[in-house]
């Protein structure tokens, strides 16, 4: 007896001494953790942006508020162009009391990435009972660490409320079937609620919440049978909630799935892009180094006969990573498997509290912790430092010039190193297959884009207000964001993210992540639309705009009939008319349309173009894209003796640029210098050949050939001048 009350005085002691050190710890910890969210925040306010797509859930709640439905073009028909219910929701209750969706979207967000820290240091506390309490802090250091998870703070995009809800649901779930196990029951089963919520938030959340039921009712039949008929009974509520929603959108929509769905994925599956995006992001985030964090996890849990902890987690997060492998990713960085981070980083808690048994068991955890974190820090944050800043659509795609540079391991110190180095140059190489698809597209791309189309928006909205435009006018356009948000045009979306008919069409050949269906011009006809903007997102063209002095070029050769409409001297509306001239000129009076080979049109054009670009060239000397514009307009009028001289200096500059050398043969040609000619578009060919752009060689080669022909045809009257002598 002696014995058994000296080791309960022992266990007495030793858990006094642990509740003590336990007290001791509770505040410098809690500081660590307020540190931690601030740390995160300010991590997310450097990346603070609204990505485009975001500006359709805004118009959705913008029509709802404002007793339109929730349509995207008001009074016609609905079409379920979003695919965040809730967020729509919780947006147009904001724009009812007078705050807008832009502006409420990310306080809105980085309030969610605050207490989706806070939900996850509230777990690993709760869970440490009397041991140390320093491993709580790991999860939130790691979440404020990390890119994807600062990125997806802001967006505009209900990513972050979507992570809150699953998240919070998922750890309040452990709770509740710990309760089942244990012979009881929770006093409120909150989880399927939160669950709930986070399928009404975003439709992935049904998979997520089935897998999670699904566990628990697994992991509650092995132990508590009986538990299993009160765990489906606390489930009742989650299925009435999403059949009410399916039964909503079937009889509002016509459809049991978002329009999204079937514009997007519709029953096809993108393994190969979907393997890459998975691969390109455990690679960015060193997710090889979690691995002996990851396993000590799991044995901890098991040996604390706390297993459903990784079930869960595995149970969550397995199955929707076969989701993602099986649409192809996302078009956007990482954003659906940016949920994947909490239940990862509670896990390597685990697993550090499960390696740390001496002082240097725990120096050595600290160290690969240390290591953990760098891998987590490092290839995103040089993505955003190399990132350029202007606007390239799908950078850095499989393409040549700046792009090539872009994550090379020979620029970093670190994964220029052995073993590392064949890391950072895979992971290159999947950034650049998956972008040249509009595939894991960088928020930084998204940022620039937002700044491209945001003026548009509103000075459509004011050529609307001044009558150039009519209020009812029906515009055709590939992007449907801050451009249709601002102006409240009413518009035919050609990529059918908004547009029923669209998005239950054939996909093309070619896969492009939500790019990949197209209007035809005889339903666009159909529908009545007035303009189909030539540009895939600009209605409006900047006299200095690439794409104008393309169709001003493409009509001299009579490859197009494209129209243009001066708005004022330096801005252009450039377009098609699905339902002809005639008709146009009579609904848009004020509009002066003309077609884009006109000769008047043209000269007038041109001197402006030339205008504008030196001027520009004048305050920004190296300006190289005004310079290789000012090139082509050059080369557009026939002036090839001035364009020459820019070329030549544009091909020391840009040499690996195929185009430049391609429009340098162009000038040689115009001016009669076969061989110069020839060898420039040799050069334009041998390069894209080795870009891979099979298609690009061809032409090339054909135009070589033109030029070959053309060569011999000025050729013929000499030979016959000196026959005739």
């Amino acid at each position: 007896m002696a014995r058994d009350r000296r080791g309960r005085a022992e266990r007495d002691a030793a858990a006094a001494s642990a509740a003590a050190r336990a007290g001791a710890e509770r505040v410098p910890v809690l500081a660590a953790l307020a540190a931690c969210v601030i740390a995160l925040l300010g991590h997310a306010w450097i990346y603070r942006f609204l990505t485009d797509d975001s500006y359709i859930s805004f118009r959705y709640s913008l029509n709802f508020a404002h007793g339109r439905g929730l349509v995207w073009n008001a009074g016609y028909e609905a079409v379920e162009g979003y695919s965040n219910f809730l967020w729509v929701l919780i947006l147009a209750l904001f724009e009812r009391i007078g705050i807008h969706p832009e502006q409420a979207a990310t306080p809105l967000s980085l309030l969610a990435t605050g207490a989706l820290s806070l939900v996850v240091a509230r777990f690993a506390w709760r869970r440490a009972g009397d041991a140390s309490r320093w491993p709580v802090v790991i999860a939130p250091a790691l979440l404020a660490l990390t890119r994807s998870v600062a990125v997806w703070s802001t967006s505009g995009l209900e990513t972050r409320l979507f992570e809150l809800l699953a998240v919070a649901g998922a750890l309040q779930l452990v709770e509740e079937v710990e309760a089942y196990a244990a012979g009881g029951a929770p006093r409120r089963a909150w989880a399927p609620w939160l669950f709930a919520l986070a399928t009404l938030t975003r439709p992935d959340g049904l998979l997520i919440s089935g897998a999670a039921a699904g566990a628990a009712g697994a992991y509650l039949w092995g132990f508590r049978r009986d538990a299993v008929g009160r765990l489906v009974r606390a489930w009742l509520p989650y299925a009435a909630l999403i059949a009410a929603h399916f039964a909503f959108r079937r009889l509002y929509y016509g459809y049991w799935l978002p329009n999204t769905y079937y514009a997007k994925v519709g029953g096809q599956t993108w393994w190969s892009s979907g393997g890459l995006y998975l691969q390109a992001f455990m690679l960015e985030y060193a997710a090889y180094l979690w691995a002996p964090f990851l396993t000590a996890g799991i044995v901890y849990h098991l040996r604390r006969h706390t297993g459903f902890v990784p079930l869960l987690f595995a149970a969550i997060v397995l199955p929707h990573a076969l989701y993602v492998a099986a649409i192809g990713g996302d078009h956007f960085e990482y954003r659906p498997i940016d949920l994947y981070f909490p239940f990862a980083y509670l896990l390597i808690a685990d697993g550090a509290r499960f390696w740390s048994r001496g002082v240097r068991s725990t120096w050595a955890v600290a160290a690969g912790l240390a290591i953990v974190a760098f891998g987590v820090w490092q290839l995103p944050w040089r993505s955003h430092a190399e990132f350029p800043r202007f606007y390239a659509s799908g950078f850095p795609g499989e393409r040549g010039g700046d792009a090539l540079a872009f994550l090379d391991p020979a620029r970093d110190p670190v994964y220029r190193l052995p073993l590392l180095r064949n890391i950072a140059a895979q992971h290159q190489a999947d950034v650049r297959a998956l972008t040249s698809t509009f595939v894991g597209v960088r928020a930084e791309e998204h940022r620039l884009f937002l700044s491209t189309v945001m003026p548009e928006g509103h000075r459509l909205r004011q050529l609307v207000e001044q009558g150039v435009l009519p209020k009812d006018v029906y515009i055709a356009m590939s992007c449907v964001g801050a451009i249709p948000y601002y102006s409240g045009i009413r518009t035919l979306d050609r990529l059918g993210l908004t547009d029923a008919t669209v998005a239950h069409s054939k996909a093309g050949a070619h896969r492009m992540m939500a790019h990949d269906k197209a209007a035809s011009p005889e339903y666009v006809r159909a529908r009545g639309v007035d303009l189909w903007v030539l540009d895939p997102v600009h209605t409006l063209e900047p006299v200095t705009s690439s794409r104008l002095l393309l169709a001003v070029k493409d009509a001299e050769i009579g490859a197009d009939t494209a129209w243009a409409a001066p708005v004022s001297d330096s801005e252009y509306v450039l377009c098609r008319l699905p339902l002809g001239i005639e008709r146009e000129r009579a609904r848009l009076p004020k509009l002066h349309l003309v077609p884009c080979g006109d000769s008047a049109f043209v000269r007038t054009y041109l001197a402006r173009a030339d205008s504008a670009l030196r001027a520009t060239l004048d305050r920004h000397p190296n300006d190289i894209e005004s310079g290789r514009k000012l090139a082509y307009v050059l080369l557009v009028a026939k002036r090839y003796d001035d364009a020459l001289p820019i070329y030549l200096s544009l091909v020391r500059v840009l040499p690996d640029n195929p185009a430049v050398w391609e429009n340098l043969g162009v000038c040689y040609t115009g001016l009669g210098r076969w061989d110069d000619a020839t060898q420039a578009v040799e050069k334009s060919i041998a390069i894209s050949r080795d870009l891979g752009w099979t298609s690009e060689v061809e032409r090339l080669s054909a135009k070589r050939d033109d030029i070959q022909r053309a060569r011999a045809e000025s050729a013929r009257p000499s030979a016959a001048r000196r026959a005739t002598h």
